[in-house]
């Protein structure tokens, strides 16, 4: 078995440059090549964003892995598309190997997604689970650790957002209307967004946050860590699997919290009204939650 090469400490852009010429010479059509290339710098963003801007050399087994579980739980993508993206992510996996930066084939293990009606429906929280969550926030031992977290899994559970989107708050995006208070919530594509409004509960939530929160002039997203920088989508996928393992509940993700509060606005609106209030383009995405 040959030794894997070694790259620079960062994942270094020549490793993409050399992917699209090994494609090239193995005459695939340029369109193909171009899907290939972005669905991998996809894959290296997702790691680079969850490993707070420190890209592994090369990714593992276990990075493939996770992102093929953020595709599938955190995306609102249909299983064609993340079937090609998966494919894509086969193809820079044997390449890794083939061209010596891998000593085996990390994704040798990724399965593709199903198509049909077996899919299992994401995990959901009961009442019961959902007070024993909120009751091992309420319990942190940091009031001012505290009243962020539980406004966090607040934003998730009632409002409903992606990890990324509470991530990407700002202070400004809370708008104080006549009815109490809305979020401006942002996409990731410019000039996109949705309002959705706080009900009490989330609202106290959020200004009992703002009370305590540090003074950092130059920092604008609503929540920060310690060290007073923007808290990052993996610290906060991090405290609500830290919450839930305290509270005893088992395979409970982030995702899991906006998954159970799309269930519940499903049992009492329509599925275009819960569309768009989690910002799906369609009502497709609401399908699972039916199974």
């Amino acid at each position: 078995m040959p030794r894997a090469r070694t790259l620079s400490p960062a994942f270094a852009p020549t490793l993409l440059q050399d992917l699209e010429g090994h494609l090239q010479r193995v005459e695939l059509a340029p369109a193909t090549i171009r899907n290939y290339c972005a669905d991998v710098r996809g894959f290296v963003r997702f790691l680079h964003e969850q490993r707070n801007g420190h890209t592994p050399t090369i990714p593992s087994e276990s990075d493939f892995e996770r992102y093929r579980l953020h595709l599938v739980q955190a995306t609102d993508q249909s299983p064609a598309t993340i079937n090609r993206r998966l494919q894509s992510l086969r193809v820079f996996g044997r390449f890794l190997l083939e061209k010596g930066f891998a000593q085996a084939n990390p994704a040798q293990t990724l399965q593709l997604v199903s198509n049909g009606s077996e899919e299992t429906p994401p995990r959901v929280l009961d009442d019961d689970e959902i007070a024993s969550l909120i009751v091992a926030v309420r319990a942190g031992a940091r009031r001012r650790l505290m009243r962020r977290d539980y406004a966090i899994i607040e934003l998730m559970l009632q409002a409903g957002l992606r990890v990324n989107e509470v991530a990407l708050l700002n202070k400004d995006d809370i708008i104080p209307t006549s009815n109490g208070l809305r979020l401006v919530v942002r996409g990731t594509a410019e000039h996109h967004f949705r309002q959705v409004p706080l009900n009490e509960t989330l609202a106290r939530a959020i200004r009992e946050y703002l009370q305590v929160r540090p003074d950092l002039p130059e920092v604008t997203t609503l929540f920060v860590s310690q060290q007073g920088k923007p808290l990052s989508t993996r610290s906060i996928q991090r405290l609500v699997e830290a919450y839930a393992n305290a509270a005893q509940l088992s395979d409970v993700s982030a995702y899991t919290l906006r998954h159970t509060c799309a269930k519940k606005l499903l049992a009492e609106n329509s599925p275009e009204f819960v569309a768009k209030w989690l910002g799906h383009k369609s009502i497709e995405p609401l399908n699972k939650y039916q199974v």
